[in-house]
């Protein structure tokens, strides 16, 4: 019997940026959420190197959550001592006898460089049993015509390899990663064989020869979706450790114990959850609004929902929520402008009053029930209101908002500045139509 502990996407160095507060969990060192991955890594990478019997740790990808190909930066400090610090422990617990097995994804990795912030910080002479396969290796694999793979010839066991790799942006990347594919076909069924791949067939990733499994490969360890999942009877998805945003919040989050019995290849697929790890809620609030609510029934609404989140002991970053609030309903331009401004200021008043409310995250979204609805059938209620009666309904969110905040302006020129506003966003409108 063969035992691989497979795990994934662990996104060291994660930030969730967009609308939290500026509240460190250990000051000027990590930020809540980021800290709370730290601890689900380390706890799990100890749990797993204490198992018994286990021959392989193969983690497919996505270590670090930067840099990626659109943000340059170097993973944040913290992160990679706590790689470190994960290394020191497994290969400690294990008395160094089992190797641990990475492939880079499209996260943390500097595009066009030749080195990587994984092996930059990272001595391989302090961890020789550490193997490390990044793109590099496959572009010179392909390059060579070269299987990139890794054999254990001890424990009969072949891994073959596919860093993240996008063979399809270029023509000419696509036909030599075909041509090259065919050295990772198994040619030696004395030996279990493993593929090992971060990459997905919904962004097109993946393979084919991977995804379909036209190689018959033992077992498929997977990285790039995020959750929990078996795509066939041999591919498996470890999924990220904890959710990172709201999309994955309906997903499992955890890593896979595989066990393999070497003559009849019999699969024991072991799921560990790790989501339940979360200290933090996850929550997203439904309002129902209508364009007949006022601005004060609107604010007493949202108020109520949020007094579920006020605590005596204000703001801890290991508890506190995450809140996305989701309003639905008939959407009037002046409404649109009511929500967005009152949660703008309601979200300041969060977080300026950390002595009362334990929110880490507040972000929304409008829907308007309209856009369900068939073109043909309706034009919308947005564009509606817009295209007859904009003047009126920018002049009343206009008086209204300077009645309560007490100034003194040109409501006839503010309403002229933003009928120009209007119109111009809905030339770019049209000509998003057009294309």
């Amino acid at each position: 019997m063969v035992k691989i502990i497979h795990m994934a996407d662990t996104h060291l160095g994660y930030r969730e940026g967009r609308g939290t507060i500026n509240k460190w969990a250990i000051p000027n060192y990590s930020k809540p959420y980021e800290q709370e991955i730290y601890d689900a890594f380390l706890k799990v990478i100890d749990d797993v190197s204490k198992l018994k019997d286990v021959d392989f740790l193969v983690h497919c990808g996505d270590m670090f959550h930067l840099p990626t190909v659109n943000r340059s930066y170097p993973p944040p400090e913290p992160a990679r001592r706590v790689l470190k610090t994960a290394l020191d422990t497994f290969f400690k617990n294990s008395n160094n006898k089992v190797p641990f097995i990475y492939i880079e994804g499209n996260h943390g990795v500097f595009k066009g460089y030749e080195y990587t912030p994984f092996e930059s910080h990272i001595s391989k002479e302090r961890y020789p049993n550490l193997y490390y396969f990044k793109d590099r290796d496959l572009i010179e694999a392909i390059k060579t015509n070269n299987p990139l793979k890794l054999e254990f010839n001890d424990k009969k066991v072949r891994f073959y390899l596919f860093p993240y790799f996008e063979f399809k942006s270029h023509a000419e990347y696509k036909n030599a990663y075909d041509n090259w594919i065919i050295n990772q076909k198994p040619n030696d069924n004395n030996y279990i064989n493993i593929a090992i791949a971060h990459g997905s067939k919904l962004d097109e990733t993946l393979h084919k020869k991977v995804s379909s499994d036209d190689f018959g490969y033992d077992y498929i360890a997977l990285g790039h979706e995020h959750g929990l999942k078996s795509e066939s009877r041999t591919h498996y998805y470890a999924g990220c450790l904890l959710p990172m945003n709201f999309k994955e919040i309906t997903e499992t989050q955890g890593y896979l114990i595989i066990n393999i019995e070497e003559n009849t290849r019999k699969l024991e697929v072991e799921k560990v959850y790790t989501d339940k790890m979360l200290t933090r809620p996850f929550e997203i609030i439904p309002i129902n609004i209508s364009p007949q609510e006022s601005s004060e029934e609107l604010r007493n609404n949202v108020n109520k929902e949020l007094a579920n989140y006020i605590s005596k002991d204000g703001f801890d970053p290991k508890t506190s929520a995450r809140l996305k609030m989701n309003f639905t309903g008939e959407m009037t331009f002046e409404k649109l402008w009511q929500i967005n401004d009152l949660m703008v200021t309601l979200r300041r008043d969060c977080f300026s009053q950390t002595d009362k409310y334990n929110i880490l995250q507040l972000i929304w979204q409008v829907s308007d029930i309209s856009e369900t609805i068939e073109d043909d059938i309706s034009p919308g209620i947005i564009e509606d209101y817009i295209l007859e009666k904009p003047d009126e309904e920018f002049n009343n969110f206009v008086k209204e908002k300077l009645t309560e905040d007490k100034t003194q302006f040109n409501v006839e020129k503010l309403t002229q500045f933003g009928l120009s506003a209007i119109k111009s966003a809905l030339r770019i409108m049209d000509k998003e139509k057009e294309v």
